[in-house]
């Protein structure tokens, strides 16, 4: 006892070892504090948090927490003690203080920081708006977190109040406004585009200017991904959702629909009134008599003569867009409760362009290119039965027959 004595005399009376082991004890101190939160306090922050979600809520959350609460407890318990040390010179005893009350806010910081996540994650995968994003606003609350952390750091280093740096602040209010000024863009683009719905997980956008189109995977702060229908990944500034042209077209799949609008040309020429030859190469295709009968206005077809048609202006055309009419409305995979549409568009040096105009009743991409490839195959396979001709611009098999028939019209010329 004597020996524990007569040490701890010289070290009380030797002020540099007394410090010394001053801090060894706050060291030791501070690493007790932490391997104990390591530990044990995984139990208490599982009651204290999730103790009503005790089977939903999976054991990672529990530690990430616990390790963030195991840093800046022991910054606490040390700042503690030092009160219980008042033989530490008091240049050492600010400086410890000035240190834990840093490390204090950095920790901080950093557990609200992890707290904000957990939050990003939960309601991803619990909110019943599957594909609404608050990823933004977390990195928003992160952002805050951050620079409240920086202003309390700021004034535990020049031993300041708080408000008189958030009051210097406002001097380099302009340069920070510079520096940040595309945090501040962004930060007001995802409101509007969050608050607004316009843009959510799982929108398919296109952007023309930008060769972009594709699936909005991630919303944040900064950023919008998109994952290309080519597998490729784009990152666009979420502020050029405001000043540049894109199309959304989750509203197509919201509707159940998608639209059709295409064309295909004929050849003016093959334009002309119905006649009785006519209507005995329509006769051969069942479901036109319907429409015939609607246009004959319920006469007999084998009385009516050829100048009836020519009074009436019935044209081959006519009798062919009704019959398309009818066939697109009796197909299945048409929406009859939308517009069914086939009209002539104006004539161009390409033909006459007929414009088909419905609208699928599946909204997937292949039922709807089947839809449109089967609609238009049996167009240009059926449009013979009406004299009409489907036109297209002359290939290079359309003038190695007229070559070959030039010396046999030249020879028959030459023998009259």
């Amino acid at each position: 006892m004597s020996y524990i004595k007569d040490l701890t005399n010289f070290i009380e009376g030797n002020a540099f070892l007394s410090a010394t082991f001053s801090i060894i004890l706050l060291i030791l101190t501070g690493m007790i504090a932490h391997l104990i939160c390591k530990f044990f306090v995984v139990k208490v922050v599982r009651k204290v948090f999730f103790s009503s979600h005790k089977k939903d809520v999976p054991l990672d959350k529990d530690v990430r927490i616990s390790e963030k609460l195991s840093n800046f407890i022991p910054v606490i318990t040390v700042y503690y003690f030092l009160q219980f040390m008042p033989e530490l010179p008091e240049h050492l005893l600010i400086a410890i203080k000035t240190i834990c009350g840093i490390l204090f806010f950095i920790y901080l910081s950093l557990f609200f920081t992890e707290v904000l996540e957990i939050v990003n994650n939960s309601y991803s995968k619990k909110s019943k708006r599957k594909n609404h994003s608050i990823k933004g606003y977390i990195q928003i609350g992160k952002i805050l977190v951050h620079i409240l952390s920086a202003i309390m750091i700021l004034a535990i280093m020049s031993n300041k109040s708080p408000a008189i740096i958030i009051s210097s602040l406002g001097a380099v209010a302009a340069v920070l406004m510079l520096i940040f000024q595309h945090t501040l863009l962004s930060l007001v683009a995802n409101i509007q585009v969050s608050s607004n719905d316009v843009l959510q997980l799982g929108d398919w956008i296109e952007m023309p200017e930008n060769s972009i189109s594709g699936e909005v995977i991630d919303i944040a702060l900064h950023t919008i991904t998109i994952r290309n229908w080519d597998n490729t990944i784009s990152r666009i500034p979420t502020k050029n959702f405001l000043t540049e042209i894109y199309t959304n077209w989750q509203a197509m799949f919201s509707s159940g629909a998608r639209r059709i609008m295409r064309s295909f040309y004929l050849d003016q020429r093959s334009v002309t009134f119905v006649n009785q030859e006519m209507l005995q190469s329509m006769s051969q295709i069942r479901a036109v008599s319907e429409p015939l009968s609607v246009l004959l206005d319920g006469r007999d077809i084998t009385a009516v003569g050829d100048r009836w048609f020519l009074e009436n202006g019935i044209t081959n055309l006519t009798v062919f867009r009704k019959y398309l009419t009818a066939y697109l409305s009796q197909r299945d995979d048409i929406n009859k409760e939308m517009y069914i549409v086939v009209r002539a568009l104006k004539p161009s040096p390409d033909g006459l362009p007929i414009e088909v105009y419905c609208f699928t009743s599946s909204t997937l991409w292949i039922d709807y290119e089947n839809t449109q490839a089967e609609i238009f195959e049996y167009i240009y396979a059926i449009v013979g039965y009406f004299d009409l001709r489907l036109y297209q611009h002359p290939a290079g098999t359309d003038f190695s027959r007229l070559s070959q028939q030039a010396p046999a019209i030249n020879a028959r010329d030459n023998h009259i």
